[in-house]
């Protein structure tokens, strides 16, 4: 009988043998481009699982910071700034932005957070369509300079794919590191009880901006990454419809669970693409198994799959 361990890394290896295998399976065009996308969102919800997931606080401005990610990095670009420089550029944008929205409203609780991080998403939406010299406005902005280092760029959606991945599986690393580090139980404590971890000397408005800010970064580098593969980015990307979408995706994956934000936002990106030889009818589906989700398994798709683990490991003990 395989050790927990074992089944763990297994279970790892054979999901970054899929990844790979993926483009095999599907070739290139728009299949391969909307698991681009799927990764994209991806990278934002696992981002947002930070600040939500482990620390409970409700954020509804990740859109905003996923574009605003994007727009920073079109910007640099279109003005010659090496591509290197551009993921830096979108984090430092975003955590600057995230430090001043974060910094007010953290100290507050319930959902000051959430009242406040929608008008933030408002303002972002409403600066880029209104600077039009910049942003170029409701047309958004073509032809961005795609990923360059030392010379050579990426090209095709295949290239991006496994950049993506890549970047995907660095940061659910990084996830996985700090939420075994001593942060990452302050922000579980602070989420299962805020009044309880101050008592036991956890500083939790520090903690709760830092998970704010640390999924501003995860946002705001999917952004980078989106601008430079997608080569056009518009307002209409990143609405509030975008960042109640990322909240439904970390949701039905499962809150607090790596696994799941990945699982959930990979699995909603592609199940409307899935339905859509419905006609009308895809959205009452897609709206109905949403409905049907949150009510029979509150806890998202990773309290699911732990489920049936659990049931395969009792079988397997009992045989």
């Amino acid at each position: 009988m395989m050790l927990p361990f074992e089944r763990s890394r297994l279970t790892v290896w054979l999901v970054i043998a899929a990844a790979c295998a993926l483009p095999l399976l599907v070739g290139g065009g728009y299949a391969l481009q909307v698991a681009n996308i799927a990764l994209l969102n991806a990278i934002v919800v696992l981002g947002l699982n930070f600040i939500t997931g482990w620390t409970g606080q409700v954020n509804f401005g990740q859109a905003a910071f996923y574009g605003l990610g994007a727009y920073t990095t079109a910007i640099a670009l279109k003005f010659g700034v090496p591509w290197l420089a551009t993921p830096i550029l979108a984090a430092a944008a975003v955590m600057l932005a995230g430090l001043v929205l974060g910094v007010p409203t953290l100290r507050l609780r319930s959902y000051y957070l959430a009242m406040t991080t929608i008008g933030f998403g408002e303002i972002v939406r409403l600066v880029i369509v209104h600077w039009e010299p910049v942003t170029g406005g409701t047309s958004g902005l073509r032809n961005i300079p795609g990923v360059g280092i030392a010379g050579f760029e990426l090209s095709g959606a295949i290239q991006h794919y496994f950049l993506l991945v890549a970047t995907l599986s660095l940061a659910a690393l990084a996830a996985h590191r700090l939420r075994h580090s001593a942060i990452g139980r302050a922000m579980i404590a602070t989420r299962d009880s805020e009044i309880a971890a101050e008592l036991s000397g956890i500083d939790t408005v520090r903690t709760k901006l830092t998970a704010f800010m640390i999924g501003a970064v995860y946002a705001g580098v999917a952004g980078c990454l989106y601008a430079s593969s997608i080569h056009f980015i518009s307002p209409d990307s990143f609405t509030g419809t975008q960042a109640v979408l990322l909240m439904t995706m970390l949701i039905m994956g499962g809150m607090g669970s790596i696994a799941g934000s990945i699982l959930g936002a990979v699995s909603l990106t592609i199940l409307p693409e899935l339905l859509r030889f419905l006609g009308q009818w895809y959205l009452v589906l897609y709206g109905l198994g949403v409905i049907a989700m949150i009510v029979f398994a509150p806890g998202g798709m990773a309290t699911i799959i732990a489920s049936l683990r659990d049931r395969a490991l009792r079988a397997e003990r009992g045989s």
